[in-house]
């Protein structure tokens, strides 16, 4: 086939590299015969018109091909050209052909192909592309066809001896076989310890070396081979002594010019000890993670970005996702912006410093929203370069252990107030009998000054005043004592709303008319064990603190009681002291006061603590109510806004039985 040279054009790609002299010094050798140009990456950089007459393909569809798709005319697969095998060298140690010359830097080989139509043969030529450097910018073949004569013709010396070297020197082993599966030439006796001699070996079929159960399959291999014209995989054989060697094999169908099949050729690996390390190594990799699920702590694998690569059972248990949800996972899905600030700065410095370091206090999310305390050890993980390629650590759940720091916190402070109040009431019984006798003298002389006054006299005025104040003092002396006392309380079963009825009676004679009390007590509510005095004070000292705070003006005071039942996730720290889930009596006092902020509520339980002036009050009613509830094992909440009134809720718990008296605790 001979064509003008101006009817064989080249148009370079844009991709292509190097020096264009060099280039077209190397394709002269081929202008008159269809030729095929890779780049250094292996696309298409020339495909001239003698190869579109060729193979029907246009040069504007191939330019840039790559990933083998230009074998596709030749081959109807994606095997190597000999174009490929000059620009990667190193493909011919697993080539399946046996018949390719070198020729200083030009390989070539006597070769038909079966997607070219007709009984051809080609001989074909490939080299590498250099620039002046001696740098690979490509790889170019030529296609030059033959008669059947100069195809069918017995290889030259030359050519016998580079195949036997190359057949004795490969590190693997190299195999032909008949289309049965008997073997024709092989290598394998001296390339695996087989027990074998080469004779041996040479007049075996391939099936006489598997293991029985595999035999059956070696049918379905050669129709395999036949329909694909290549094939790989992994087959065992057995030795002399019966032992079994795993194979991994890679084969092609050899066909004359005609396309007729005529025989396979392939080559070999023993992998037995590669498959022999990766079972081990899973072994190993079972262990490992038997180990980690068993441990209760969380431990974590993350990338660099911190999305989840690895983890024990304890991960997914935890946080409520399942594996499969969690397996790619970022940790800021899980945690708040707070949280995953603190996450990131550990990750930071773990790679900066690449020392391991412990982080305590994140706080996480679980998928239902719950929230978790942990605290965790985090490293640096690496590969087998020692490139950073993410992080692992060790989770441990501090959940309770935060609670039962918060619960000793609120036993601290009760504690601590109780002490305060023991310290008050044991200072009020000391002074109370000399407070009270001088009380007594000075409210007894004021009296009897008042009587001997004449009528009308200006010192009368002042004398009221005297004995105004001193009630104010022994009122005052009351509170101290019944902060102090340290004797039984008359306690029983008693209906709550009867009590209530009475106090809210007796308010309503003691505060302004502007001042509005309505009261909505339920009257099936239920019994309290306490003493009605108790209850009594409670109710006073919580209406005068309420009316106290709206005196000036008009107002409204609410008085409720109702039975409740408290759960713990309704409690949400809002009753102090907590309280355990049960049935509770809600004794409700609300007003349209002036109302508190937070740092007011904070100490409004405090002795002596009042935002009242001088002579309106002495901190000590709302201490009372605070250390009767807490007596009674029961629970104050408090709800307020500045200008928006207050709400006093007192929980105390439902006594379950009748209304009998029983004995004293």
């Amino acid at each position: 086939m001979q064509r003008k040279k101006e009817n064989t054009g080249f148009r370079r790609d844009r991709h292509t590299q190097g020096s264009p002299h060099a280039l077209f010094i190397r394709m002269g050798q081929c202008m008159g015969d269809p030729c095929i140009v890779l780049d250094a990456r292996g696309a298409v950089a020339a495909w001239n018109d003698a190869m579109t007459e060729l193979t029907g393909i246009q040069e504007k569809d191939m330019l840039g091909k790559s990933d083998r798709e230009y074998a596709l005319p030749f081959y109807g697969s994606r095997v190597p050209l000999l174009v490929d095998y000059a620009l990667r060298p190193e493909l011919l140690h697993d080539a399946p052909f046996t018949d390719i010359l070198e020729e200083g830097p030009v390989l070539s080989r006597k070769e038909s192909f079966p997607e070219i139509r007709g009984n051809r043969a080609f001989l074909t030529r490939a080299t590498t592309l250099k620039g002046p450097g001696g740098e690979v910018f490509g790889a170019i073949q030529s296609f030059h066809e033959i008669t059947a004569r100069e195809a069918d013709r017995e290889p030259l010396p030359e050519m016998e001896d580079k195949y036997r070297t190359f057949f004795r020197d490969s590190t693997d082993f190299l195999f032909i076989h008949d289309l049965k599966g008997n073997l024709i030439e092989t290598n394998i006796a001296s390339k695996m310890h087989t027990g074998y001699t080469s004779e041996e070996i040479s007049h075996k079929n391939v099936k006489d070396l598997m293991p029985e159960p595999y035999r059956l399959q070696f049918d379905r291999y050669q129709d395999e081979i036949v329909r694909r014209g290549e094939g790989e995989g992994v087959i065992s054989i057995l030795t002399k002594d019966g032992r079994e060697r795993v194979i991994e094999y890679r084969n092609t169908l050899i066909r004359d010019s005609r396309g007729n099949p005529l025989y396979v050729q392939g080559s070999g690996r023993d992998i037995t000890d590669r498959i022999k390390g990766q079972i081990a190594l899973k072994v190993s990799e079972g262990k490992y993670r038997d180990i980690l699920d068993s441990i209760e702590e969380v431990y974590f694998e993350v990338d660099l970005a911190g999305n989840f690569t690895f983890f024990n059972r304890s991960l997914p248990k935890n946080l409520k996702y399942s594996s499969e949800e969690l397996l790619g996972m970022n940790y800021r899905r899980y945690v708040d912006e707070g949280n995953a600030r603190k996450i990131f700065e550990v990750f930071h410095r773990v790679f900066i410093t690449g020392k391991p370091t412990k982080a305590f206090d994140w706080e996480i999310i679980d998928k239902n929203g719950g929230k978790l305390f942990v605290e965790a050890s985090v490293s640096l993980l690496r590969n087998s370069r020692r490139t950073p390629i993410g992080f692992r650590g060790i989770v441990r759940d501090i959940t309770q252990r935060k609670e039962a720091d918060r619960e000793r916190d609120r036993y601290e402070m009760r504690l601590s107030q109780a002490q305060k109040m023991e310290a008050i009431g044991t200072l009020a019984s000391g002074i109370a009998h000399d407070f009270n006798n001088m009380l007594s003298a000075i409210m007894g002389y004021t009296e009897l000054a008042r009587n001997r006054l004449p009528s009308g006299s200006p010192a009368e005025g002042s004398l009221d005043q005297v004995v105004k104040a001193g009630m104010r003092a022994r009122d005052l002396v009351a509170q101290l004592l019944s902060i102090g006392r340290n004797y039984r309380l008359d306690r029983e079963a008693m209906k709550v709303d009867i009590i209530l009825n009475e106090a809210v009676n007796l308010l309503r004679a003691t505060i302004p008319s502007s001042i509005e009390i309505r009261t909505d007590l339920h009257p099936e509510a239920g019994m309290v064990y306490a003493d009605p005095t108790e209850i009594h004070q409670l109710v006073m000292n919580l209406c005068t603190n309420a009316y106290q705070a709206m005196e000036d003006r008009e107002g409204l005071i609410q008085v409720s009681l109702k039975p409740v039942s408290l759960r713990r996730d309704e409690m949400n720290g809002k009753i102090h002291p907590s309280l355990q889930e049960g049935e509770y009596l809600a004794i409700t006092v609300a007003d349209t006061g002036c109302g508190m902020d937070e740092d007011t509520i904070r100490h409004i339980f405090d002795p002596f603590f009042t935002t009242k002036e001088r002579g309106k009050g002495t901190g000590l009613g709302l201490a009372t109510v605070s250390r009767i509830t807490t007596d009674l094992n029961g629970g104050i909440s408090v709800e307020s806004r500045p200008r928006e009134g207050s709400i006093f809720t007192l929980y105390l718990p439902r006594y379950p039985g009748k209304a009998r008296r029983p004995k004293h605790r």
